[in-house]
């Protein structure tokens, strides 16, 4: 096992991980997503400590819809944020209850809207006026057939980028302040349909702590303006948008000086007699994901050398999880067959006719031989759903769980569950 100087391995679990990795090289099935479940746990648990003990978390499937993972993080008591009837059905698969379901998502179609209310939830978050009206009309069509009338928030867009991956400010998304209060007002008069509160997303991949504080207090001052205006808000459902250090020149998010700020903020009045629920995908399932490639071929061309893996841009693709494609090398480890004391510079491509199928370029690596192993850790979120599944028809990827006690099982990879 090669870790190269320039690269240090982010806590004592990954040396694990790497050790394990190391005494299975030759019988991993490759290329592999390797998600540990002790990982999963510390993230889980790290998350829920930065809201009010009674806190209700949902796991944003869009992260990584595989149904093994949603099934772990039921076991920890993280519901399901939903945002298709491809994630509903990964819920089904991984057993979770509808009532602990929250349905996001933008442009929601009539029929779908149909079967939410039929099938019952924690929540509807309502992203538009058009929806909403579809809402109304659902709500009405169903009441005659003694459904219970629907549970819904407003995803509420204030117009204001806080950085990281923007979810708000210019964006498409959720409704301004004074089309929600609009909203809410229409549905206290209305018996057919449940206002419970608002939903904020305003970001993703936020490595900094000032931004993620800025927005809590926008969200202040917007629950204050509901109020004034005779709204009463039961929930407010927060999505903070943590990040996680994906490029080798990230910083981690210091999350316990993050916790102590938060909980500053939970003992002001303005939370008084809300219920927070919290939604997050990336900071959840990100760290326990780890990329795992072989080395297929070595290269000399013009003066460089290209180390070839048996899966790229087919199979591995944060880049589009942060709204781009990666120019930029992310963390790498390395498992070899024959250790050495070899180093040499190198890029690190997959096997697919592109040009951007490249995963690393200048990268400083142990010599590298045909059978060993590149891993790429923080692989949990936004790589295997936003690859290029179809590209040159590439053999996909495997997925499998390490449980505590060092047991590998694999697990029916999500390319097959989703098609």
């Amino acid at each position: 096992m090669h870790t190269p100087q320039s690269i240090n391995t982010r806590s004592n679990h990954t040396q694990a991980i790497l050790q394990w990795i190391a005494t299975q090289q030759d019988t991993l099935k490759t290329p592999l997503y390797l998600y540990s479940a002790t990982a999963l746990r510390h993230a889980v648990t790290a998350y829920q400590a930065l809201f009010p003990k009674h806190s209700h978390g949902f796991y944003a499937l869009k992260a990584n819809p595989q149904a093994a993972l949603v099934k772990q993080m039921a076991m920890l008591g993280i519901g399901a944020e939903i945002t298709g009837r491809g994630e509903w059905q990964s819920a089904d698969l991984a057993g979770i209850a509808t009532i602990n379901r929250l349905a996001g998502g933008v442009c929601k179609s009539h029929a779908y809207l149909t079967m939410l209310c039929k099938q019952g939830n924690a929540a509807i978050v309502i992203e538009s006026e058009s929806e909403w009206q579809q809402l109304q009309i659902v709500s009405q069509q169903l009441q005659s057939a003694e459904f219970a009338p629907p549970n819904f928030l407003l995803r509420i867009n204030p117009n204001v980028s806080f950085g990281g991956l923007n979810m708000a400010g210019g964006s498409q998304f959720g409704l301004s302040v004074t089309q929600a209060v609009a909203i809410a007002q229409q549905a206290s008069q209305q018996p057919t349909v449940r206002f419970q509160g608002l939903h904020f997303y305003f970001g993703s991949q936020r490595l900094e702590i000032d931004p993620i504080i800025a927005a809590i207090e926008t969200v202040e001052q917007i629950v204050q303006t509901f109020q004034q205006a005779g709204v009463t808000i039961t929930i407010v459902d927060l999505g903070l948008g943590l990040g996680v250090p994906y490029l080798a020149r990230d910083k981690a998010l210091a999350l316990e000086t993050l916790q102590t700020q938060l909980h500053a903020h939970w003992q002001r009045p303005v939370w008084e007699n809300i219920t927070l629920w919290f939604e997050a995908g990336r900071a959840l399932v990100a760290t326990s994901g780890y990329y795992i490639a072989r080395v297929i071929e070595r290269k000399q061309l013009h003066g460089k050398t290209f180390i070839f893996l048996d899966g790229g841009l087919n199979v591995h693709n944060p880049g589009v999880g942060l709204g781009r494609f990666f120019r930029r090398n992310p963390r790498f480890h390395f498992v070899c067959a024959t250790p050495t004391d070899e180093m040499e510079t190198v890029n690190i491509v997959g096997n697919l006719c592109t040009t951007a199928d490249t995963l690393g370029n200048d990268v400083v690596v142990p010599r590298l031989a045909v059978g060993d192993l590149v891993i790429v850790p923080n692989a949990g979120a936004y790589c295997q759903t936003t690859a290029l599944w179809g590209f040159n028809t590439q053999p996909l990827f495997q997925e499998a769980i390490l449980t505590p006690d060092n047991t590998l099982t694999y697990i029916p990879a999500q390319h097959t569950q989703l098609r």
